[in-house]
């Protein structure tokens, strides 16, 4: 069992049920995150990468399902309903108020249908591979999928549980597949009592539309075969694969997972929950409204300003000023990500289109699209670079959620 301890700071939560084992990293006044692992294994999946997470400027908290890992079980077979009122009763015993949920496999529809039990505590979801199975699916799943193990005297059942985890997962390290065997064994022979759950639930996925989401995992997932089903289901969502990583990325590459996870949390996080750390201060005076001047206090600037009815005189507007500040910025968080990435771009030209509109009641709206242009980069290298610079731009995340932004990339081959 040592392989289930790690270092992060654990406790227990004492619940109607029984104890509930978590652990925990990073400030407890930054966004919290908490993380929902896949069955029949435990929080320690995460342990790794807790760490990685804290220093991102993210609470992270991971949490023992309950029968798994160092938590109680549950009295008697729960639905995945009743999994999820349980992550919230989970939730509310720590203290926490709007969370962002991570969930893999299992943990992922956990975390979905505890979304749509609280959808105004939800500031966003990640999911490490979420199983969308088809009705033949759950049902050929729930026939034989875990056949559960019998403990018998010379521990042939150790070598049944070993063949298990070396058949889903042929390139794991040794020290995972042992911790694994602590996992299985700390469940019980009748591991299989969280996929049944899953496998009897139809997870109302259209429901879920709004939410900020971010599919995230290894591209050598056993998940990641879904991909096209997922993406269909969750067509707002960026899908980011991290090359190499298996269902364990986040012990693998707690680096490159920690760096994903924590962009969305924060880029998603309630105003004046994300730390805020002052880099640069301008100052512009503006004389005379849309018709007026403005003068830059903190730089060389003066621009006359022209409205939009009156276009064909010389000067600027309000429009064209944001424009040119969104294009610039995310020209530089493309050139930052790129660099992160070790992605040559080549050529970069970004547009920005910046909209002024009437809403219903009478009021003002801005609304933005972007146009990405690096005809050196290939298409599916820009579209993911492009992805992260989204959620790294400081303009993009100033207005996400209360403008519409729309991004057109084009890259090449």
């Amino acid at each position: 069992m040592t392989h289930l301890r790690g270092d992060s700071p654990r406790g227990y939560l004492s619940l109607p049920w029984g104890q509930v084992h978590y652990r925990a990293a990073g400030d407890p006044a930054a966004p919290p995150l908490v993380l929902l692992h896949q069955s029949p294994l435990s929080s320690a999946t995460y342990e790794p990468a807790l760490a990685e997470l804290a220093g991102q400027g993210v609470h992270a908290i991971a949490v023992d399902t309950p029968g798994f890992g160092l938590s109680d079980a549950a009295p008697a077979q729960w639905s995945i309903p009743e999994y999820a009122r349980a992550i919230w009763q989970i939730i509310d015993a720590l203290g926490l108020g709007r969370v962002h949920l991570l969930g893999q496999h299992t943990g992922a529809i956990i975390a979905a249908e505890a979304a749509l039990q609280q959808r105004d505590r939800v500031t966003g979801l990640i999911f490490q591979g979420i199983p969308l199975y088809s009705p033949a699916e759950r049902a050929e799943k729930k026939a034989g999928y875990a056949p559960g193990y019998t403990v018998t005297a010379d521990g042939a059942h150790l070598t049944v549980i070993w063949d298990r985890i070396r058949w889903l997962y042929p390139t794991i390290s040794g020290e995972s597949a042992s911790r694994q065997v602590a996992e299985y064994l700390s469940v019980g022979p009748d591991y299989a009592v969280a996929y049944r759950a899953v496998f009897d639930h139809e997870l109302d996925v259209p429901a879920l539309a709004g939410i900020p989401t971010l599919l995230l995992h290894g591209d050598q997932d056993v998940l990641n075969r879904m991909n096209d089903v997922v993406t269909a289901a969750f067509p707002d969502a960026p899908l980011v694969t991290i090359p190499g990583g298996t269902d364990f990325v986040a012990e693998e590459q707690p680096q490159a997972f920690a760096k994903e996870a924590a962009a969305h949390v924060l880029a998603h996080a309630p105003r004046g929950q994300a730390s805020f750390t002052p880099v640069y201060t301008a100052r512009v005076a503006v004389t005379g409204g849309r018709g007026g001047t403005a003068t830059s206090l903190t730089g060389d600037f003066t621009a006359t300003l022209v409205r939009p009815s009156d276009r064909t005189a010389a000067g600027t507007d309000p429009e064209e000023l944001f424009a040119a500040g969104y294009a610039a910025c995310f020209d530089s968080a493309l050139a930052v990500v790129a660099r992160r990435e070790r992605v040559a771009t080549g050529p970069v030209e970004v547009t920005a289109a910046v909209t002024l509109g009437t809403a219903p009641g009478g009021t003002y709206r801005i609304a933005a699209a972007l146009r990405i242009q690096a005809p050196d980069c290939p298409q599916h290298d820009l579209e993911r670079l492009v992805r992260q610079a989204d959620l790294v731009c400081p303009y993009s995340n100033a207005i996400r959620g209360n403008t519409k932004v729309t991004i057109e990339v084009i890259g090449g081959g």
